[in-house]
C-alpha cells in the first residue's frame, strides 16, 4: 500500500502455505487458539472488512472499509457513522462478501485485485491518501502476481468442508473393510487348499 510500497516484501506462496501450517500446528498442540490475520478465512467466513467485522477511520476522518484500503466517499466529520456504513465503497464490500469460495483467497486487494478494482470504480470512491493519491488500478498492478502465484497453492491446501472430509473417511474406512474381508477370504481358501492337499491317514500295519 502506498506509491513507494516494496513488493518484494510481500509473502511468497511457500511462506504463506508455512503460515497456515503452523497455525493449525500451535492450536493442534496448545491450549489455545492462535489467529492467522490472512489465513483464517474459513473461522470468519472470508473478510471482515467493509463494516461486516470492522473498519478504519483515518486521522482525517475518512471513512475506509479497511487499514489497508485507503479509498472512501466519506468523512466522519460530515455524516453519521450509520451514514458512513451506508456509504457506496462499504455497500460494494456488502454486496460481494466473501469475495471468494476458498477461504485462503479472503483478501480483495492481496487475493482478489480485480474484485477491488470493480468496488472502488463503482462506488467512485475517491483515494485517502494524502500524500500521495493511488489509483487503485496502480495499486492493484503490485499484487496481482503475488494472487496469481497464490492460487494453486491455496487450491491444494485449502480446508475442506467437515461434510467432505466425512465422506472421504467413510470411502476410506469402506475401502479398508473391504481388503479386510477380501484378506480373511484369501486366507480361508488357502486353509482349505491345505487341508484339501494333506494326505489322508494310513491304517496302521498288523
Amino acid at each position: 500500500v502506498g506509491k513507494q510500497a516494496r513488493t518484494d516484501l510481500l509473502a511468497t506462496p511457500e511462506q504463506r502455505a508455512l503460515m497456515f501450517r503452523r497455525i493449525n500446528e500451535i492450536r493442534a498442540t496448545k491450549p489455545l487458539f492462535g489467529m492467522d490475520f490472512w489465513n483464517d478465512g474459513q473461522y470468519a467466513k472470508g473478510c471482515i472488512a467493509g463494516g461486516r467485522r470492522y473498519f478504519h477511520i483515518t486521522a482525517a476522518g475518512d471513512v475506509e472499509p479497511c487499514a489497508f484500503i485507503h479509498y472512501s466517499n466519506v468523512n466522519i466529520h460530515d455524516v453519521s457513522l450509520m451514514d458512513a456504513l451506508r456509504s457506496p465503497i462499504f455497500m460494494q464490500y456488502r454486496r460481494r462478501q466473501p469475495f471468494n469460495d476458498n477461504p485462503l483467497r479472503p483478501c480483495p486487494l492481496l487475493d482478489n485485485p480485480e474484485i477491488l478494482v470493480d468496488m472502488v470504480k463503482e462506488s467512485k470512491a475517491k483515494s485517502t491518501d494524502m500524500e500521495a493519491p493511488e489509483d487503485v488500478e496502480e495499486l492493484t498492478a503490485k499484487t496481482r502476481e503475488a494472487a496469481r502465484k497464490w492460487v494453486p497453492v491455496a487450491e491444494k491446501i485449502r480446508p475442506r468442508p467437515k461434510a467432505a472430509q466425512t465422506a472421504q473417511g467413510t470411502k476410506t474406512t469402506q475401502a479398508a473393510q473391504a481388503a479386510a474381508q477380501a484378506a480373511e477370504q484369501v486366507a480361508q481358501a488357502s486353509e482349505q487348499a491345505g487341508q484339501s492337499s494333506t494326505p489322508p491317514p494310513t491304517a496302521p500295519s498288523a
